[in-house]
């Protein structure tokens, strides 16, 4: 059944592989160019830190939302819906990425948005939303946008196909259980060796849960450390946090486990997730975010971007100076989008924004 919306054997994912039975239970659709490229960072003060650009997995649009949308857009298509529902910040990466994939499989796509802290970066991606046919719903805060997810818009599109934010369900997770050993393969390559410590922004869950999961998986002895990035609590509802983290890699088991009996017994224990890196609020920069956003781009010339990345690698960074004398392997798992979709942002007029949006672009924007 899935194999009608797969590409070639060549570009399929790494556990179809390994555990063949999954290649006719779970869908998938090559969006995405990989292996990402993996490679040392020479100029941060660390002789054995490690960079997975996965940045430089799409020329469409890359970063850590094209692993995932390959699993969740191809079980939409097979589920045969039309329209893709989803939900995050007005500037949310994740509506982009859905927006333009969408775009590109004939999908529609619906964006509920809760207000996030405006910069010159959230305001190309509301045009960029504009841009890629995206329906743009603006629903104030983040309680009202989750209540208007699960109750209104399910009740008024029963037929659509609706995806947590940041594509964090256990099917966009395979996105990043499968990373892993696509990780594993040029580690047996000699492009690195093995990490000890792997670090990720942890927005949604899913990047950080595919990454653990994917590990005990795979057999890698890497402790991956999720930098947090987003609340960690939504009134009593747990958002982000070790619980929500080891829930989701324990539902995406299961969903491998009931998919194959080839996957191995393995025990899921709780993950570690660094706090103090999340400054005001999400999508408030902060001052070791924006230190370490400019000292990557300098040294290395990586962007970073305020609200994720740069707030994970600051994280690295201090992880480095506190430990001067290791010399185990550090991998830092770059999650952000780098191709330029200025050029397409300028060519369209906030203007033909539906009018709630408006007010965005004429206030002030926090300088980044």
């Amino acid at each position: 059944m899935p194999e009608k919306i797969m590409s070639n054997s060549e570009d399929r994912p790494a556990l179809f592989d390994l555990f063949p039975s999954l290649r006719e239970k779970i869908s998938w659709i090559a969006l995405g160019t990989f292996p990402t490229p993996v490679h040392r960072i020479d100029k941060m003060g660390c002789s054995n830190l490690w960079i997975k650009r996965d940045d430089l997995d799409s020329k469409v649009y890359g970063g850590n939302k094209v692993r995932k949308l390959e699993f969740v857009l191809a079980d939409a298509v097979e589920r045969k819906k039309r329209r893709v529902i989803t939900m995050g910040g007005i500037g949310t990466n994740h509506g982009l990425a859905t927006a333009i994939y969408c775009h590109r499989l004939g999908l529609a796509c619906t964006l509920l948005l809760f207000y996030q802290p405006v910069t010159k970066y959230v305001k190309q991606n509301m045009l960029l939303f504009h841009r890629y046919n995206a329906e743009m719903v603006y629903t104030k805060g983040m309680l009202r946008t989750g209540l208007n997810f699960y109750l209104p818009q399910k009740i008024r599109h029963p037929r659509s196909y609706f995806l947590y934010a940041g594509g964090s369900s256990p099917i966009g997770t395979l996105g990043f259980v499968n990373a892993v050993f696509e990780l594993k393969k040029q580690i047996e390559d000699g492009l690195m060796p093995v990490p000890k410590y792997i670090f990720c922004p942890l927005g949604s869950n899913g990047t950080m849960a595919g990454l653990a999961l994917g590990c005990l998986l795979a057999g890698l002895d890497s402790t991956v450390i999720g930098v947090r990035v987003a609340a960690s609590y939504l009134g009593p509802l747990q958002l982000t946090t070790p619980g929500t983290v080891k829930s989701l890699m324990e539902k995406t088991y299961n969903l491998l486990k009931a998919n194959s009996k080839e996957i191995p017994d393995i025990k899921i224990c709780t993950p570690q997730v660094l706090n103090e890196y999340f400054g005001q609020g999400y999508g408030y920069p902060t001052k070791e975010g924006l230190h370490a956003l400019r000292v990557l781009k300098d040294r290395e010339d990586i962007p970073l971007d305020p609200t994720y990345t740069s707030k994970a690698f600051a994280a690295v960074i201090d992880f480095i100076n506190d430990h001067k004398d290791a010399t185990d392997p550090i991998l830092y798992w770059h999650t952000y989008n780098s191709v330029d979709l200025s050029s397409e942002a300028r060519s369209i007029d906030y203007h033909d924004l539906p009018g709630e949006f408006h007010r965005f672009f004429e206030g002030e924007e926090i300088p980044v």
